[in-house]
Parts: structure tokens; sequence; C-alpha cells
């Protein structure tokens, strides 16, 4: 599975063998010996299909999706197949994973993983605020185009690892924020020095244009760098290089085309 937002707060896990793993060990892990190239994966989506019976092992483990976007990755977390598995938008997701064939020489394991939606009375996560988060921020503030910000939100889950750092904002309290009512409500330490220094809006400019021109803000103290507009193309690089000290927020605003909008990649 792709990475997922949020851990749900248990973990079942039913066997169809006597045998439990080994501390450590899940459906995923490698045991010494054992031939896990190309494994032969079946995909399920939707739907309780139920328990498939036959299967060496079976694990649950529910997962939160705050985007609506689910996926399955690899160990870097690039994704294997593009299929969308949150197939009922954000929420809570059961994830049952049958084994067989880990540990038998000479076979490819096979696994088949089903993507339920789960009960969502009372299971909502929260929205985020910008008091409770720290790092490079992306905050939407534009609540009436739903399409874009999804195709956004997709974006930034098969982008590059330069999204990383970036935290999402996706809360109705900031509709309408200007970028210094959202510089206000960035919290800072016992010296006065932002938890974020970096801020990008995904206002209603922004969401209107399939570049996603998003406003860039220099939350660093003691400068004043004016806003500029940035594509989400181009913020990874932009947030990598700032993280680094490799380029200031002022080289990144002039180089900007004659529209106001950066659009260049440097990696």
């Amino acid at each position: 599975m792709g990475r997922p937002d949020r851990h749900g707060p248990g973990r079942r896990r039913t066997a169809a063998r006597p045998r439990a793993p080994d501390r450590g060990e899940g459906l995923a892990a490698h045991r010494r010996g054992q031939r896990l190239e190309n494994p032969v994966v079946t995909l399920c989506a939707g739907a309780d299909p139920g328990i498939e019976k036959g299967w060496d092992e079976i694990e649950e483990a529910t997962v939160v999706s705050t985007t609506g976007f689910l996926a399955l990755c690899d160990s870097g977390y690039e994704p294997v197949r593009k299929q969308n598995l949150a197939t009922a938008g954000p929420g809570p997701y059961l994830v049952r994973v049958h084994a067989s064939d880990r540990s038998t020489d000479g076979k490819k394991p096979r696994f088949l993983i089903q993507i339920i939606p789960a009960d969502r009375t009372g299971t909502e996560p929260a929205p985020p605020t910008i008091e409770e988060a720290t790092g490079p921020l992306l905050v939407r503030t534009s609540f009436d185009q739903p399409e874009p910000w999804a195709r956004l939100l997709k974006a930034l889950e098969r982008g590059s690892a330069h999204y990383e750092a970036i935290t999402v904002i996706d809360n109705p309290f900031y509709t309408g924020f200007t970028a210094d009512q959202l510089q206000a409500r960035i919290s800072r330490d016992e010296e006065d020095w932002p938890d974020s220094t970096l801020l990008l809006i995904a206002d209603g400019q922004a969401l209107a244009c399939s570049e996603f021109p998003l406003l860039a803000v220099n939350n660093l103290p003691d400068e004043d760098d004016d806003p500029f507009r940035i594509t989400l193309a181009a913020a990874g690089s932009f947030i990598v290089n700032i993280e680094l000290g490799n380029t200031s927020f002022g080289d990144w605003s002039h180089g900007a085309d004659n529209d106001g909008v950066y659009r260049k990649q440097h990696y």
C-alpha cells in the first residue's frame, strides 16, 4: 500500500495457520532464503468480498486516508500501479492481506490485497490546523473548487520525494484567509522563531489553473520578500533548495515569468 495518511488505532490479525510470525516479521518481511522477486499481487478495492480461504497467512490493518487517494507502492514509496484504491474518498479503510508461498523455494510469493471502506461513523479525522503544523505548509483557502483540489492532491501523491516535506492543511476554517492572516496563525518557539518558515497557498487563483500556481510566502523573520506564484511542478525543487539553504526565497521570486509565475525546475 502507499504510504497511509494515518494509522488506525488498532491492528487485528487473523491467522489461517496456527503458526504466528516471529517478532518483527510481517507479511511484507523478507525471510532468510526467501525469493521475493516478482511476487504475484492481486488487488481488490471496494465492497468487502470476505476472507478468502486457502491462503497461508492473513493479516488486517486499518488506515485512514485524509486525501482520498491510496496506491500500492514499492519500498521507495513510488506507485507500482496508478489505480486509486480509496474507492470511497477520504476516511478509514480496512486493508486485508492474504499471502502464500512466502517461504517456498522455486515459487513466487502470492498476495491478495483487499482495500475495503470501513465504518465511518464518528471516525473522520479532525482537520489539521496551522497552529499544530511544522515545516513547509500547503494551505487550502478556497473550498468551492473540489475537483481541482483533488487533482492537486493526486499530483502530490504521485509526485517525487521532493514533496514529502510539505504538510497539507485542508481545513475549511481557513477559507478566504489572506497570507498575513495565515502567517499570524503559525506557532513560534521561545525565541520567536516560526515553526513554518515557508508557506504555499492554494487559493482560488491557484486552483483555477491546471498548473496550480501556488502563492509562495516567505515567513522567515526579518525578511520582507514579496510573495510570488510558483507552479506545483516547480514547487518541489523550490522547497528542497530552500530547506537545504542552497538558494534564498528572493532568488526564486526574481526568476518568475512575465505573468508573475515561476515555472523552472531545479534538482
